[in-house]
């Protein structure tokens, strides 16, 4: 058995990266190397019923040079575009899978191997020529950096490959960022959440990625130092983030730009909130470019609030639909404001990928460990006092007895969201009796905001725009909007009413 332990990087754009590898890349680096291209060739096998999937395995036979190796992989797990998983291999005779051959210790209890082979059949295939550079540092580390690039296909659906991985082969996990940042340099790359397995898997069930809310909170033990609790919220907000990205460029889904906006959005709060105790001038300079990210997707919170006013499942279609004149306008400001920001770019920027590497990095290099010993002392010390500060803020900001306007609650909304982010970081922590009913009228306001964001772009547009019905359709906004405030209020009050649940 071997455990992998890998970095995948996506490739942005139609670059001839052997060239840059070679001529660009290798030069400059202080290891010997070697080099070998070839073309390779494999089938993914289950059962019909996803028997191997249902197991968290993956199996595969892969063909090169008329010689074959089957591959079983085990339940691994990715962090920050880490990839980390065991993996058995077997070389066969000829093209065809033997799950006999590998020893029957890999598989759960009770499984017949045998019930399994007999039910194998073929569900996609991946084929790509391939770069590998081998590289042996003064150190002593050995990493394998490959270049692959081709397909991964179904009988009718195909998606293409364009990847780096660098690979452990032995020594310092962290000599893989150090070469990751160099690549980053040369092309436009980011971090990759998806196997070409993953991929396969998800084109043979005809499936496609599909935005996914946030968890109510991160699973946390008593036992976690502030560094696990921190690099654990780090690495969820970067998943979710890397995630969304994939789904958007896949889908084009425009939910999916709401997901990436809140991964940022996770791993900069996640930051704030451990950087009291974990200070050094690194994460003050990765806060920093993120906050410039976020800014720079400011826009996608008026695009979705279109798309929440044009939605067929909606709360404002039913009257809207009256008006194909402002559906029609309310289209082309869509339109317009994809034109205008072409997220597919912002996704592939050169600077968002060098970000997600070095955020990825943090869990090896720990570069506040340089600055003392709080690290290292229990979350749950800490955990209490934080969440109680976070909310005296909420409540000293939105006190129960005043009456709040739409724009009360639409400036309210980052300081809501960053410390509901925070429940989400620690929240994991504590009982859940009281926790989830604490805060389910605050997740309520969160939507109630987005939808007052939505009636209030509205009604910025109704001002401007040249169609039928405007005054209509202006009172009807209104109405709207002191409606949704008045439940708001109501959910606002019991909230500030609720005993926290952290304490004691």
């Amino acid at each position: 058995m071997e455990t992998e332990i890998e970095l995948k990087l996506l490739v942005s754009g139609d670059l001839d990266v052997v060239e840059l590898l070679q001529s660009q890349l290798l030069p400059g680096l202080q290891a010997q190397s070697s080099c070998r291209q070839m073309a390779l060739s494999n089938r993914y096998y289950d059962t019909p019923d996803k028997q191997l999937r249902g197991m968290d395995m993956g199996f595969r036979v892969r063909g090169r040079d008329g010689r074959f190796q089957q591959t079983l992989k085990t339940a691994g797990q990715i962090q920050g575009g880490l990839h980390q998983r065991p993996e058995y291999n077997v070389e066969l005779s000829d093209q065809y899978p033997d799950l006999s051959l590998f020893e029957s210790s890999i598989f759960p209890d009770g499984v017949s191997v045998a019930a399994l082979q007999s039910a194998l059949v073929p569900l996609f295939t991946t084929h790509f020529k391939r770069c590998a550079i081998e590289l042996v540092f003064e150190s002593g580390t050995e990493l394998e950096l490959v270049y692959d690039k081709g397909q991964v296909a179904t009988a009718s659906h195909q998606q293409p490959i364009n990847e780096i991985e660098i690979e452990l082969k032995k020594g310092d996990v962290g000599e893989i960022f150090v070469l990751a940042r160099q690549l980053s340099e040369l092309m436009p790359l980011r971090l990759g959440a998806f196997s070409k397995a993953a991929r396969g898997y998800l084109l043979a069930a005809g499936q496609e990625l599909t935005p996914k809310p946030l968890p109510d909170f991160l699973v946390l033990q008593e036992s976690d130092s502030l560094e696990q609790a921190f690099i654990k919220a780090v690495h969820y907000g970067l998943d979710y983030w890397q995630y969304h990205e994939q789904c958007y460029l896949e889908t084009q889904k425009p939910r999916a730009l709401a997901g990436i906006r809140a991964g940022i959005q996770l791993v900069s709060q996640a930051i704030s909130l451990y950087l009291p105790m974990l200070q050094c001038d690194a994460l003050l300079e990765l806060q920093t470019r993120l906050i410039q990210l976020n800014n720079d997707w400011y826009w996608a919170e008026n695009l979705l609030a279109i798309k929440t006013l044009r939605s067929r499942k909606g709360p404002f279609r039913k009257r809207l639909a009256k008006s194909e004149e402002l559906l029609s306008y309310l289209r082309g400001r869509y339109e317009g404001l994809l034109l205008q920001y072409q997220p597919d770019n912002l996704i592939q920027r050169q600077q968002s990928g060098q970000l997600q590497v070095d955020l990825a990095a943090l869990a090896f290099e720990q570069p506040w460990r340089a600055s003392g010993n709080a690290w290292s002392s229990p979350v749950q010390e800490h955990a209490r006092g934080w969440l109680a500060q976070g909310w005296f803020t909420i409540s000293q900001s939105m006190p129960r007895k005043k009456r709040f306007s739409a724009q009360n609650y639409i400036s309210s909304e980052p300081l809501l969201r960053q410390t509901l982010f925070n429940g989400l970081f620690l929240a994991g922590l504590f009982s859940p009796e009281h926790r989830d009913q604490f805060r389910a009228p605050w997740l309520d306001i969160i939507d109630g905001i987005d939808e007052l964001n939505a009636l209030h772009l509205l009604k910025s547009e109704l001002d401007v725009a040249d169609v039928q019905d405007k005054d209509e359709l202006l009172i009807w906004c209104k109405d709207k909007m002191a409606h949704l405030l008045d439940v708001m209020e109501q959910s606002r009050k019991a909230a500030l009413k609720m005993e926290p649940y952290w304490k004691p």
